[in-house]
Order: structure tokens, then C-alpha cells, then sequence
């Protein structure tokens, strides 16, 4: 399975939108759950403590697979991706 949220714009309506948007994903299988979950934690802390008159752009995203399911069905790959970026100030 693999999932994906981004959004760009000021802090407080980007925290907003991915809080929704984490949580219409659809549980997955643990260990990339608690993963992506960890994810949601990380951005709704960080996001916000950005100044408001800044543009903010974040895109998490995740997948995990099981390389060999035949012998080792228990075993999985995780992969997690987080990146915050400020574009700077908003010009008015």
C-alpha cells in the first residue's frame, strides 16, 4: 500500500487541510500505520509554528511491500517521506 497528502499555502489552512487529509487514508497495515501516523503528529506540530505571513509547502508520503511474502510474509519494507519548506513571505 502507499498513500500521499501535500498542500502549499499559508500555515494555518495547510495544517488544516493535511489533518483532513491524513485521515481520509484508510488504515493500513501496521508497521507503516504507525508510520504514517507519526507523520500527521510531526506536520501538525511543525506546520503551524511557521510564521503566518509565510507560504508553506508539504508532501509527506509512504508505501510499504513485503519482498518475498512465500518465505517471509511477516517481513516488510517500509519507506516515509517528509518535507517542509518554506517559500517565504506572502507579497501583498
Amino acid at each position: 500500500m502507499s498513500w500521499s497528502v501535500s498542500a502549499i499555502g499559508k500555515p494555518a489552512a495547510v495544517a488544516a487541510k493535511l489533518a483532513t487529509d491524513f485521515s481520509k487514508i484508510p488504515a493500513m497495515q501496521e508497521p507503516e500505520e504507525t508510520g504514517k501516523n507519526a507523520a500527521a503528529t510531526a506536520v501538525a506540530a511543525i506546520v503551524p509554528a511557521f510564521p503566518d505571513g509565510h507560504v508553506v509547502r508539504v508532501e509527506c508520503n509512504g508505501s510499504q511491500y513485503t519482498p518475498d511474502s512465500s518465505k517471509a510474509p511477516d517481513k516488510k519494507i517500509n519507506q516515509l517521506n517528509i518535507k517542509i519548506d518554506s517559500l517565504g513571505a506572502i507579497l501583498e
